[in-house]
């Protein structure tokens, strides 16, 4: 079994703690258009998917040509918002100083704004870990479409088989499987470990601590899976969102 090569992230709730925030500025809008405001807990698992797709799951809103000004709205709040409060969850520079030390490639791929991505890692000098970034203005088709992963994988001039998609949702893992790479699920969003493909996913991470600790043993999936060591612990979480493909 060989080692991966490269691991790229998803941003919000796998390496950003920005539910609240995301939450707060949808229901802003939704009030804006005059929809009743949602519970956070409503919010949280639709977290991960387009804007559009967000704000129809917070509205109830169908018609299209409504969900893009909504869209048009949510987009022009967010650009001072997102990077003035958004917070990363704690070891995620240890953890991505550890990836980088070993060489192995990063990336990131978000349906945010590219701009809104790089803002927060210049905030708290997490850039310089990344080889590439790529936010949902930056591809042909949003996830679950696997042309931005793609794109990266290009960029790192590897094979698929030689990188890890972590991502919090069931858009990431159905990213991951377009694009024929593997995955391991980070369960600080509003996804549940039993709510992923036990079958597919490759480890389940309470947290970056939870990361840093198997780190070294980040491999490529074996013939037996269960020869794959890996914490079982859960946090709880709730929803079971999922946008249509």
């Amino acid at each position: 079994m060989k080692h991966y090569k490269a691991i790229v992230f998803d941003f919000d709730m796998t390496l950003a703690d920005s539910a609240k925030i995301i939450g707060d500025l949808l229901n802003e809008t939704a009030s804006h258009f005059g929809y009743e405001k949602k519970s956070y807990d409503f919010i949280l698992p639709c977290i991960g998917n387009t804007h559009e797709i967000m704000l129809s799951h917070v509205t109830g809103e169908k018609d299209p040509e409504k969900l893009m000004e909504m869209r048009d709205y949510y987009r022009r709040i967010i650009q001072d918002e997102m990077p003035r409060r958004t917070t990363f969850f704690p070891d995620v520079k240890k953890c991505l100083s550890l990836i980088h030390g070993k060489g192995i490639k990063i990336g990131l791929l978000s349906q945010k704004p590219g701009n809104l991505l790089v803002a927060s890692l210049v905030k708290y000098q997490l850039n310089n870990f990344f080889s590439s970034i790529k936010g949902g203005n930056d591809v042909p088709c949003p996830k679950p479409d696997p042309s931005g992963l793609l794109a990266i994988i290009d960029e790192f001039k590897l094979s698929v088989e030689d990188v890890l998609y972590i991502g919090d949702s069931l858009v990431d893992e159905m990213t991951a499987q377009n694009a024929g790479v593997d995955f391991a699920a980070m369960l600080l969003g509003g996804t549940t470990r039993e709510q992923f493909n036990a079958d597919f996913a490759t480890a389940f991470f309470c947290d970056f601590g939870d990361l840093i600790s198997s780190i070294d043993n980040l491999e490529s999936i074996p013939a037996n899976k269960n020869d794959l060591i890996m914490k079982t612990s859960e946090r709880a979480g709730s929803g079971n969102f999922k946008a249509d493909k």
